[in-house]
């Protein structure tokens, strides 16, 4: 058998594989299998043979005989299963747990314990909310945030293997344990790993690696993810499930280490005063050699400390060597777990611009309360800083120094750590009724800020904060003389440190206070949560500012609706006056002459016209043709007669003489037969409406005042436009809608065409529009009938009806340019006094003797060019170029009368 080789036995087994499967069965016990499962990537499933360094260890093997994982093994992993029944369910639990690999892990842990059913039910739980939310705009923003960054996971080897290699190749062991803590960007994984390994490394019982947190802060502390053994300090983990704990700067061995930066070599640990044996008489572990030291950074800064206490296999501690060791390998460790900072650093970064984003979402998404936009980003602050309180407190708009409006979200905390009791949202305003009082705020308490001391805590910082605008961040409450210790009934919270900053609104007002109180882990607030606190209280800002100008708004469309409601009422008419005018004779179209263009534009009364309009729509067949009720087209009459303006050219008698030339010419001309009878219907409707509610002032003169209808409109057709929407307006007032019989796709093609016909008397309209009109007339074209064309021909109709009293007979053409020139001059007289500017020439009273001159550049420049046009495309319109001509001489002789007077009167001639 002595001449038996390695490779002879392999090459033996590759052939008897049922011998080695026999033989492996009887000689193999739990660490073989351990082992072999670790090496080909996967968890050990028991473990009844603890090495002997771990005995005692808080963190290695385990003493205690009915722990949860010694039970585990002693009822026999296989025995267990083949108790079950072979069901599928069964078959597929044993099978997971044989492959327990978790892939969401950045790391193979060296022992970690079974997940529990809590465990994996909630892991399940989330996965299936992730898949299964509803795709509303919270959720959608939630996917599209969420970071895309995977962590690399590189196993690690159990610590059994890693003493065995240590004793087979140091050199090996080494080159391991660098790469083992080489790609770990988890900080509680990493600082595991490096406890374990520096335990190995130099022969300790057991390690503790603690990094340094708040460096650069008045209170820095250091911090161990996985308590280990104890720490020198009288500092134990907390019994009620905290998963870190903390040692103050500068107190016990670890603390010194920290503060000084020297490495500790003890052997003895209970002979030095710095020791504190608390942890040792708790738990029964005799604690005798230490070797303490720290871990710094490539910049050479101390980014933690790491502690082995116990050499096994020596009477003499650690050695010389031991330090050399451990040095050079903490050297690698904290280039690790300076890497594994600056991720967590960018984690917390990506998690911060994550949360405020949703702020962002939630500001906009919710602006009709108050209550409910500051509630949910008080819980978005509350949860990403970490504390215990969160409060709002608004200004009263009638005092510098008072607030009414106080809002507090508060999650008690008990023995150190947080309970999962409700939010505690507690709001008041005095001036808010009960029912008013938002439903969907959960736990709403409305008190009265004088009769609560839960209103009151730190009102004087708060206080101090909306007087100076400045911020305020307390480490300790209880040194602060502006701090007023009060005792919080929603779980007797004892406040110790605030931070507490302005709000201020678009105009860098400060209109309340924010502030926080209390961080879940016992630090004081830091730079970086001074700055994410900032950015909230920037967004509860706006969220108010919002909510503010939202209430203002409501408040505006209430007095809007109101004052509608009022001016419908008042500028309404009558019953009685629609049975007036319903009763009375309509005279025919020929006792009025209201087909002719040379109609007198003065010779009917207002109630005539009244009456005339209905003729109108008689002759033209509208009242049969669309079914318009009788007495609805009476009071529309009325309505529209009633809301003009009394002012001196554009009243309704203006609008009553436009609808009369456009129905002579429907009548006379052959236009007509271009055009659809709701087309012809929207444009009589047109010039009956085409300068309701006329102040007497251009667009021009709107938009250099700046007027609430310039603001409204914009400037372009911005009477135009109000005409238009006034005309809708009393079309939709009741028993005034004379288009009700119309289906819904009639009535929007009415109301499409009846704004087409109003927009086109804008003259800058016409001016853009008249070149391709005259084009199509000089090209001589005979048919109107596509969809462009008539849009062009409604147009120009429109203006030529809007502008022919240049047309009428001399008489009547003067009397309307005396009324126009008088409108002219007043609303230049407003330009000159209210807005302090020269009016043009034409509104110049104190150049009204230019007059001829001014109204020979209107016909010529407008008038003449489009009647002109006209006369070509129809006969019928030549009577009224004949009658622009007409007129035009007139003007030109009184113009040459005026020069003559003024060269007699300057020559004395």
């Amino acid at each position: 058998m002595s001449g038996l080789t390695t490779g002879a036995v392999e090459e033996w087994m590759d052939s008897h594989k049922e011998s080695m499967q026999e033989l492996f069965l009887k000689k193999a016990d739990t660490v073989l299998i351990n082992k072999w499962l670790l090496l080909h990537g996967y968890s050990a499933v028991c473990d009844n043979a603890p090495h002997p360094s771990k005995r005692g260890s808080l963190t290695g093997g385990n003493s205690n005989p009915s722990s949860p994982r010694d039970l585990r093994c002693d009822d026999g992993f296989f025995e267990h299963v083949h108790q079950r029944s072979n069901s599928k369910k069964y078959l597929r639990q044993d099978f997971a747990k044989s492959k327990k690999k978790n892939i969401f892990r950045t790391y193979e842990p060296t022992s970690s314990p079974e997940l529990t059913t809590e465990g994996r039910r909630s892991s399940l739980k989330d996965m299936r909310m992730f898949r299964s939310l509803p795709p509303n705009s919270v959720n959608i923003l939630s996917l599209l945030i969420q970071s895309k960054v995977r962590l690399p996971r590189y196993p690690s080897k159990d610590i059994d293997m890693k003493r065995d290699l240590r004793q087979i190749n140091e050199r090996d062991f080494f080159l391991e344990i660098v790469k083992d803590i080489s790609n770990d960007l988890d900080l509680r994984s990493l600082t595991n790993k490096i406890k374990s390994n520096i335990s190995v490394l130099v022969d300790g019982d057991a390690g503790s690696v603690f990094v340094v947190e708040g460096k650069g802060s008045s209170r820095p502390v250091l911090v161990s993810k996985l308590f280990d053994i104890h720490s020198g300090t009288s500092i134990l983990p907390s019994t009620s499930g905290e998963s870190s704990i903390k040692v103050a700067w500068g107190k016990g061995i670890i603390g010194h280490v920290a503060a000084i930066g020297d490495t500790v070599n003890i052997l003895d640990a209970n002979m030095d005063p710095r020791y504190n044996d608390e942890v040792d008489r708790i738990t029964g572990y005799v604690t005798e050699s230490i070797i303490c030291m720290p871990i710094r950074n490539s910049d050479n800064d101390i980014v933690g400390v790491a502690q082995v206490v116990n050499k096994t296999g020596s009477c003499e501690g650690f050695s010389k060597d031991d330090e050399k060791m451990l040095a050079t390998y903490l050297t690698f460790c904290g280039i690790a777990i300076h890497n594994a900072q600056i991720f967590e650093a960018y984690s917390k970064e990506y998690e911060r611009n994550k949360a405020l984003l949703e702020v962002v979402h939630d500001v906009f998404e919710e602006q009709t309360s108050l209550e409910i936009v500051i509630h949910k980003i008080m819980q978005r602050a509350q949860t990403l800083l970490k504390c215990e309180r969160c409060s709002v407190l608004l200004r009263d708009g009638t005092s510098e120094t008072n607030f009414n409006r106080v809002f507090d979200l508060g999650y008690p905390v008990k023995n150190g750590q947080s309970s999962n009791y409700k939010n505690v949202f507690s709001t008041c305003d005095p001036n808010m009724h009960p029912a008013n009082r938002p439903r969907n705020v959960p736990s709403i308490i409305c008190t009265s800020p004088e009769n609560s001391s839960d209103m009151k805590f730190g009102n004087k910082i708060a206080e101090h904060v909306l007087i100076t605008g400045e911020t305020i961040n307390i480490s300790d409450a209880d040194q602060d003389c502006r701090f007023e210790q009060e005792v919080d009934k929603c779980g007797n919270i004892a406040m110790r440190s605030i931070l507490c900053k302005p709000i201020r609104n678009r105009e860098s007002k400060t209109i309340g206070v924010a502030q926080v109180m209390n961080k879940s882990d016992g630090l004081s607030f830091d730079e970086h949560d001074d700055q994410l606190f900032e950015a909230f209280t920037i967004f509860c800002g706006l969220g108010i500012n919002n909510c503010v100008l939202y209430e203002e708004i409501a408040i505006l469309l209430s007095k809007q609706a109101v004052t509608l409601e009022t001016l419908s009422y008042h500028s309404g008419v009558s019953a009685t006056d629609v049975v007036r005018l319903k009763s009375q004779k309509v005279p025919e179209t020929s006792e009025w002459k209201l087909d002719s263009h040379k109609f007198n534009d003065f010779s009917l009364t207002k109630d005539e016209m009244l009456v005339a309009a209905i003729r109108i729509f008689k002759d033209l067949g509208f009242i049969r043709k669309f079914k318009i009720d009788y007495e609805v087209l009476c009071r529309w009459l009325l309505t529209v007669r009633k809301n003009y303006r009394n002012v001196a050219y554009h009243n309704w008698r203006h609008a009553f003489n436009v609808c009369q030339t456009m129905f002579a010419s429907l009548k006379r001309s052959g236009a007509k037969r271009h055009l659809a009878d709701r087309e012809t219907l929207a444009m009589v409707v047109g010039c009956l409406c085409h300068d309701l509610d006329h102040r007497g002032t251009n667009n021009a003169f709107q938009q250099k005042s700046g007027s609430a209808l310039a603001q409204l409109y914009g400037t372009s057709g911005t009477m135009e436009h109000h005409h238009f929407n006034h005309a809708v307006t009393i079309l939709n007032s009741e028993g005034n809608n004379i288009f009700a019989n119309f289906t819904s796709e009639e009535y929007s093609a009415i109301i499409t065409l009846l704004k087409e016909s109003i927009l086109a008397t804008d003259l800058s309209l016409h001016i853009q529009l008249r070149n391709k009109f005259f084009a199509m007339v000089d090209s001589g074209q005979n048919t109107w009938d596509d969809r462009e064309s008539k849009e062009t021909l409604r147009s120009i109709l429109m203006t030529s009806c809007d502008i022919a009293s240049i047309t009428k007979p001399w008489q009547i053409q003067r009397k309307a340019a005396d009324l126009v020139m008088s409108e002219f001059f007043d609303q230049g007289d407003k330009e000159k006094q209210q807005l302090n500017i020269q009016p043009q020439a034409c509104m110049d009273r104190e150049r009204q003797d230019e007059l001829p001159k001014l109204q020979m550049g209107w016909i010529d420049g407008i008038c003449l060019p489009l009647y002109n046009a006209l006369s070509k495309m129809d006969i019928y319109f030549t009577p009224l170029k004949e009658g622009v001509l007409a007129n035009r001489g007139y003007w030109e002789k009184m113009d040459a009368d005026k020069l003559a007077k003024d060269i007699v009167r300057e020559t004395g001639v």
